[in-house]
């Protein structure tokens, strides 16, 4: 999958940790209310995205991918997720990619709500897919084809791969739940599943807007170098999955 790839699952796996509630039995019981309260930086549901480049007392520096830097103001408020499960400060390492949810300052400096991330930062696997491989665990890429219940998809990596739904797909677009009639061409996924005699069939499925999209793709290239994989310039000629 590439970088790129590991860049998109990325983003959409923390602001997924962030509606998730807590599972961890001895946590504060305002905590979960407390990670989900923040969807809301600089107005919107947009999060802070980016590098962490310095870690101090109480905050820390964020550089985004256009080489901007902001300081994240740090509180006993802030929830911190990683990996999927809760963490702490000192689990954060400077150079990690990571997620940031929470109130802009009028010094343009961000106050905290929701930190996540996961180990090793875009190099270091899959955290939505929970790890695996491309075209066998899970499937990242542009809907070329709709024909229910099969869905065709041109992965990042260029290959074309076809998709079969069943009753136990789950299907998101977004926060909200959708059905196969609202994925249209042109849509980009993120499927989680299994092969099945032959056919990838999801598991979960969550599709992304064309404007996180191309955030992703841009994220990518600015992290990882203007080829990336499924970016439209690099990728190969689409061929078809092999069986």
């Amino acid at each position: 999958m590439g970088a790129f790839g590991i860049w998109v699952v990325l983003c959409v796996s923390a602001g997924s940790a962030q509606d998730a509630p807590a599972t961890n039995p001895g946590a504060p019981a305002t905590q979960p209310r407390q990670g989900r309260a923040g969807g809301d930086f600089e107005g919107g549901t947009r999060p802070l995205l980016g590098k962490i480049t310095a870690v101090h007392e109480g905050s820390m520096e964020i550089t985004k991918p256009d080489g901007g830097v902001v300081v994240v103001k740090l509180t006993n408020q802030t929830v911190y997720r990683k990996d999927r499960a809760d963490a702490k400060l000192t689990d954060f390492k400077v150079g990690e990619v990571v997620m940031v949810r929470g109130d802009q300052n009028p010094d343009h400096s961000v106050t905290a709500k929701l930190v996540g991330g996961r180990t090793g930062g875009p190099g270091g696997g899959m955290m939505w897919s929970g790890g695996g491989t491309l075209g066998k665990d899970y499937v990242v890429g542009e809907v070329k084809a709709v024909d229910p219940p099969k869905l065709t998809v041109l992965r990042t990596d260029g290959v074309t791969q076809t998709l079969e739904l069943n009753e136990n797909s789950s299907l998101r677009r977004g926060r909200e739940s959708i059905t196969m009639a609202d994925i249209q061409v042109g849509d980009h996924l993120m499927a989680r599943g299994a092969p099945q005699n032959d056919m990838f069939v999801p598991k979960d499925v969550l599709v992304v807007s064309a404007e996180q999209w191309k955030q992703m793709q841009e994220m990518g290239a600015q992290f990882n170098g203007p080829k990336t994989a499924g970016s439209e310039a690099s990728a190969p000629k689409p061929q078809e999955q092999p069986h």
